[in-house]
């Protein structure tokens, strides 16, 4: 009787040693072949892999097996793979053997490179020197070998010619400026940088890069006419009877830096502590501080410095030369502090005063029209809902008028009992009325109607007013 003494033997063929995290499903690994020498139900063989394994077993026919790829291989997760194969047989008590496969997986260029941020600002001083090292991107790759070795190059921009601003290191990503770059004339520009791996194919991604450039306070302040001319001698008077806060002059200047650098500030520097004049720090306004006295000079010429905020500070200085004048017009401006008016029409102003002109005729023309025809609907809805009229004729007769209708009124002779025929104009027979006028201040109506041919009676007691006896 056979006993349970011989464990399973596990034998590999056909090892692959790397497997392309590129393969596909169902690719065989390796071939194992199970033996037990034992016989009957003991040398009966059952055979299993670890759990939680991208592998499969497959058996083709009794002792021997197939270790095939189940799902995809992803490199960047996992690069190697230890695969324990068990084989247990059926005796009692069951034997069971064990054997490990390596499993390593190669690289594919599935990966490009990746940028941190899709957008990097760069800040760089002007009048900083050409060669500078102004920024350094990196886009590291998660491939491995030829797949990971990344290189560098700049994308055209439209903003500016590159090739004259900027240049990048292609292995390491160093972007060095080209020129020495002015605020006051580029403040911003843009390109773009591309990372290319080794891979085949190879694979790319960009990234924009703004440079912005920081202002330096390198211009002074310029004084702006009409005191800027040179070699000109600046001169206000101004009048003996002046009070105190009397407008002499005003300075104004410009600075081509911008911020802080540009904001400007006014100040007399000769004569230093003078108490007759002082000047607005930020409009550059002279003024008087107090009334002249018999003590004060006829001629103050005033230094005016103008400076700026910027480090270090830069300044401007001009001379102003003011005169005490007496008999001066106190009313009359310096042809200095007020700009002269500009004289004549202009052509906009002229074809503003057509179009106003025209829209107010347009106007006054819709407002007549729409006024007019109000008052003839009103005239017409008069005449249609008016009482009837009776006029009087100097032959005797007389015309009764009801809204469109007009009857002619006959009396006869009899003075005590008339009768009266109204025709309606134009009049058929039978639409023929019969009046009779009572002695009294009434009449009686008689209407044949036309279709029957009956007469109808109606008595009306009114006032009759117009009535004519013969």
């Amino acid at each position: 009787m056979d006993i349970n003494d011989n464990a399973p033997d596990i034998k590999l063929s056909s090892l692959l040693d790397n497997v392309s995290e590129g393969a596909r499903k169902g690719t065989v690994i390796a071939f194992i072949t199970v033996q037990d020498k034992d016989e009957g139900k003991n040398g009966k063989v059952r055979c299993s892999i670890s759990k939680n394994s991208p592998f499969v077993l497959e058996s083709t026919q009794g002792k021997y097996y197939s270790l095939v790829l189940g799902e995809e291989l992803d490199r960047e997760e996992n690069e190697m793979y230890n695969v324990s194969i068990i084989a247990t047989d059926e005796g009692s008590p069951p034997l069971s053997s064990t054997a490990v496969v390596t499993v390593r997986v190669s690289d594919v260029n599935d990966n490009p490179p990746r940028f941190p941020e899709p957008l990097i600002n760069v800040y760089v001083k002007e009048n900083s020197p050409a060669g500078g090292l102004i920024a350094l991107v990196s886009a590291p790759d998660i491939d491995v070998g030829e797949n990971a070795h990344v290189t560098y190059s700049l994308l055209d921009s439209s903003d500016m010619p590159l090739a004259s601003a900027v240049n990048i290191n292609s292995m390491t990503g160093e972007i060095y400026s080209m020129q020495s770059f002015n605020f006051e004339e580029v403040k911003h520009f843009q390109f773009k940088v591309q990372a290319t791996d080794s891979g085949a194919p190879p694979l790319s991604s960009n990234v924009t890069v703004n440079v912005f450039i920081l202002d330096e306070n390198d211009n002074s302040p310029v004084i702006l006419p009409p005191y800027s001319e040179a070699g000109s001698v600046n001169t206000e008077n101004v009048p003996y009877s002046a009070e105190g806060g009397y407008f002499v002059a005003k300075i104004r200047a410009v600075d081509a830096d911008s911020g802080y650098n540009a904001l400007l500030s006014y100040h007399i520097t000769e004569p230093k502590g003078t108490n007759l004049f002082r000047i607005g720090s930020s409009s550059g306004e002279i003024r008087t501080k107090r009334r002249m006295s018999d003590h004060d000079l006829k001629t103050h010429p005033l230094v005016v410095t103008v400076c700026d905020h910027g480090e270090p500070s830069l300044s401007a200085t001009v001379t102003v030369e003011v005169v005490v004048v007496e008999g001066l017009d106190m009313g009359q401006p310096s042809l200095r502090q007020v700009p002269m008016k500009e004289e004549g029409f202009s052509d906009l102003n002229l074809y503003l005063l057509i179009a106003i002109v025209s829209v107010s005729v347009i106007f006054l023309l819709s407002l007549i029209g729409l006024m007019a025809a109000k008052c003839c609907g009103s005239e017409g809805g008069l005449s249609r809902c008016s009482g009837p009229v009776v006029t009087t004729h100097p032959d005797g007769s007389w015309s009764y008028s009801k809204a469109t209708q007009q009857y002619d009124v006959c009396f006869s002779s009899d003075t005590l009992k008339s009768d009266v025929v109204v025709f309606p104009s134009p009049f058929p027979p039978a639409d023929a009325e019969l009046i009779s006028i009572n002695g009294g201040d009434t009449f009686t109506r008689t209407q044949t109607l036309p279709s029957t041919g009956k007469t109808v009676k109606r008595r009306v007691s009114a006032p009759l007013t117009g009535q004519r006896q013969k």
